[in-house]
């Protein structure tokens, strides 16, 4: 797997493209788990879709175990301030049919505090509905789920470099914020409330981007019964680039840094979960332009634009004109100095 991991990263890192804005796997502008504090820009559609997978052999080393998701996402961009998502999963192993059920369904927005252009700095808000759209919840592998209505409010900051450094332009994105998985209950009192967030970078490497994460889902008030390294934590690691038709692909790999293994007297405990040790991420993503919307200063280049083009215009035909009137001079000269016939 590592070798076939690292031939992939040496193809994609030679092709020459151009990328657009990065969605995450189940929504909005950012890397894979983490969101960045910017939008796309606004008029754009964008439609995702990922695949996740994760095997494991059984206890008596024979059968497989396996657990893969398909995610369906819809991010849109209102303007530069506001973006709209929308989550779907129609597929999800729970490891008992043939066939996965349903997963759960979100729909949410994110805020981007305007800022000066050009500023490095980026600040904004993501929330979002959850919808207990699925078949059975909190399914062995997977991040921890209920089935209830929940919701999610995080605070995402994003810091570009891209534009102020030619030696590393990186761009680093940092999320926290507090979910809960059952909007009915009491507000940061329930054991099923989290803390979720995490950091991460990206930056291009010739004409991809290759970016990282550290992020984590970590119950608030369940101290007393589960350690830190218990909950689930990740480090994901992956690259994005551009490949035929303008379909954007993205490969990412998640890897557990807790580890931990329920014993058979804690597989009661619905918070003490066994996460997937490893997870893969194949994804593609395509935009369409649904309308054009421009800012005021933007609108303003644009009609500056227009006026240096109109003049630039203005000078070539003057010169065209300068240069057909010194042909035209020059053909008159030559025929004066021809010797007139006798």
């Amino acid at each position: 797997m590592k070798k076939t991991a690292f031939l992939v990263f040496g193809i994609v890192m030679t092709l020459n493209t151009v990328l657009s804005a990065q969605i995450t796997y189940s929504g909005l502008k950012g890397l894979l788990h983490i969101y960045d504090a910017d939008t796309i820009h606004p008029g754009l559609l964008y439609f995702n879709l990922v695949y996740s997978g994760f095997t494991k052999k059984n206890q008596d080393g024979t059968n497989l175990i396996e657990d893969n998701s398909v995610n369906v996402a819809l991010t849109f961009g209102l303007s530069h301030s506001f973006e709209f998502f929308g989550h779907f999963v129609p597929y999800q192993d729970d490891q008992i049919a043939y066939w996965g059920p349903f997963g759960d369904s979100r729909a949410g927005l994110k805020f981007h505090i305007p800022t000066k252009k050009g500023s490095t700095s980026h600040f904004g808000l993501v929330a979002y509905a959850n919808f207990p759209t699925g078949y059975r919840h909190n399914l062995m592998f997977e991040p921890f789920t209920t089935d209830k209505k929940g919701w999610l409010l995080a605070f995402v900051g994003t810091f570009d470099f891209k534009d102020r450094s030619n030696t590393l332009p990186i761009k680093l994105s940092i999320n926290m914020g507090y979910r809960d998985h059952d909007w009915n209950d009491r507000y940061f009192t329930d054991r099923k409330d989290q803390i979720v967030g995490g950091f991460g970078f990206k930056f291009p490497i010739r004409s991809s981007i290759l970016f990282s994460e550290l992020s984590g889902e970590i119950f608030l008030n369940n101290l007393e019964y589960i350690q830190f390294g218990q909950n689930l934590l990740r480090y994901t690691q992956g690259i994005r680039f551009l490949g035929p038709g303008n379909i954007i692909f993205d490969i990412a790999a998640d890897v557990e840094l807790g580890g931990y293994r329920p014993k058979e007297i804690e597989k009661t405990n619905p918070f003490l979960k066994d996460y997937a040790d490893w997870k893969i991420y194949i994804g593609m993503s395509y935009s369409l332009k649904v309308f054009e919307y421009l800012s005021q200063e933007e609108r303003l280049e644009k009609k500056q634009s227009r006026k240096e083009t109109q003049k630039l215009d203005e000078i070539k035909n003057k010169r065209e004109n300068v240069i057909k009137e010194l042909e035209d001079l020059r053909q008159k000269l030559e025929k004066e100095k021809q010797p007139e016939p006798e």
